[in-house]
């Protein structure tokens, strides 16, 4: 009896660090990319299944959201929503990130202000970041 809870111990510890794990795969070139200046190539969660480009993004931070998952933020310049583009601030959870290259290009001049201005968190009403790790 003593083995199985070892062995339940062990496997609810595993499936609590698996997740923290496998959200750090990007981590590193994703805060480099914060830091430089750079855009991105970003395959997310079901592009790849819409026959999506992979996205552009310009990259202003990475953060740590109040549920302890990891965020990348950003101003997307090419989309995969419903077949058109177009330019905003978007946040992606690192969970569903499938893929990531940095690539040439310069953040454009609304993307400048908004890295300029600073981030809180937020979108319009909606707050979830607790704490920036680069940016």
């Amino acid at each position: 009896m003593k083995q199985f809870h070892m062995i339940a111990a062990v496997v609810a510890v595993i499936s609590l660090v698996s997740p923290t794990l496998a959200q750090s795969e990007f981590e590193a070139v994703l805060c480099e990319a914060a830091e430089a200046g750079s855009v991105i190539e970003l395959v997310y969660d079901k592009d790849e299944s819409k026959d999506c480009l992979p996205r552009r993004l310009d990259v202003h931070q990475v953060g740590i959201g109040n549920n302890g998952q990891l965020y990348l933020h950003g101003w997307q310049t090419r989309g995969c929503t419903n077949g058109r583009d177009y330019e905003s601030e978007r946040i992606f959870r690192f969970d569903k990130i499938r893929s990531v290259e940095v690539i040439e290009g310069a953040f454009g001049e609304r993307s400048q202000s908004v890295k300029d201005e600073g981030w809180d968190g937020c979108i319009g009403s909606n707050c979830f970041i607790d704490r920036n790790i680069c940016e």
